[in-house]
């Protein structure tokens, strides 16, 4: 089954109820929030979620496993001052997340700075293992990143290595489209791309999609997403993502900018989802 949504709010007073409705306003089943602001470790207390309505009323339709929660961009684990802040925070997160029911954390794996590249992932090893241990249930995604200034996780070969380092089936990849594509993967060449993640054994750890279109090229390392066919990746590409049968049953979530201040995202998912018609159901 195709899993299409995209970044959706999350605020007072519905809440859960309140991201239900724009997701379903949208044509999605399943979307991707914010537990607070992506900039703050501000959080409401989990009983204003409006939990036990959604379980009663929306759960049958969008089921809490299809929510996916997103870490804010504070967290910084390859930072070794800033590591305790985010294992902490992350803990308390994942006990929110615990709290509703969703299971799929997407975490940006962090920024080296200071740090030489092997500090950085030995510092985001060292976290995730403390944060896996000290919680349940959660899978933590970690993003592929573009690659821009001094993030880590750019490639495939620093996410196998950390996730193969943790080793924790709690631990797996949130492939996004135009950091890899920022990042110099081809994704427009489909059929090698496909053929190269399931050597690599990549495959069975995509557990959700950022899909994106980028608005630079190849390699860039920029970090610009573009909407859905306004970019470089394009319509035909991003399409095959939605339809390829491997992808069943995983989250794909569009965070595409919005355009004149509304949001994009009723018209992308139809665009993505016309001329296949025998997919062409979402419920």
């Amino acid at each position: 089954m195709i899993k299409l949504g995209s970044h959706i709010s999350f605020k007072k007073p519905d809440y859960l109820i309140g991201s239900f409705n724009e997701a379903i306003n949208n044509g999605e089943n399943c979307f991707m929030i914010y537990l607070g602001a992506p900039q703050s470790a501000f959080r409401v207390d989990s009983s204003l979620y409006n939990i036990e309505k959604y379980l009663k009323q929306c759960n049958s339709i969008i089921p809490v496993s299809d929510i996916v929660v997103h870490a804010p961009y504070i967290v910084n684990l390859a930072n070794r001052e800033k590591a305790d802040f985010g294992i902490k925070f992350l803990c308390s997160e994942i006990k929110r997340m615990n709290s509703f029911g969703a299971k799929l954390l997407v975490l940006h794996p962090g920024s080296s700075v200071e740090y030489s590249r092997s500090e950085a992932l030995a510092s985001l090893i060292q976290s995730l293992k403390k944060i896996i241990e000290s919680t349940k249930d959660v899978i933590i995604c970690l993003e592929i990143m573009s690659g821009k200034g001094s993030q880590i996780c750019s490639n495939f070969n620093d996410l196998l290595y950390v996730i193969k380092s943790v080793n924790s089936e709690r631990i797996a990849i949130c492939f996004d489209t135009c950091h890899a594509w920022d990042a110099g993967y081809d994704i427009k060449d489909y059929e090698n791309f496909k053929s190269y993640i399931k050597q690599q054994n990549i495959l069975p750890l995509i557990r959700v999609i950022h899909l994106n279109d980028s608005m630079n090229e190849l390699g860039s390392k920029k970090d610009r997403h573009a909407n859905i066919d306004r970019g470089h990746i394009g319509l035909e590409t991003l399409k095959k993502f939605v339809h390829d049968k491997d992808f069943d049953n995983i989250p794909i979530i569009l965070e595409t900018p919005f355009i004149n201040n509304k949001s994009p995202y009723k018209d992308e998912i139809i665009m993505l989802l016309e001329d296949n018609k025998k997919d062409n159901i979402l419920f």
